[in-house]
């Protein structure tokens, strides 16, 4: 498991695979947070 966060707006998400979209901003910059 890994937590991944939107850099645009802070939302976080813990899941195996990368989220392909921000569910709050929508935004796809998304990076693993370590």
């Amino acid at each position: 498991m890994a937590v991944w966060q939107c850099q645009d707006c802070g939302w976080e998400k813990e899941t195996r695979c990368k989220p392909r979209k921000c569910a709050n901003c929508g935004g796809k910059n998304i990076d693993k947070k370590e």
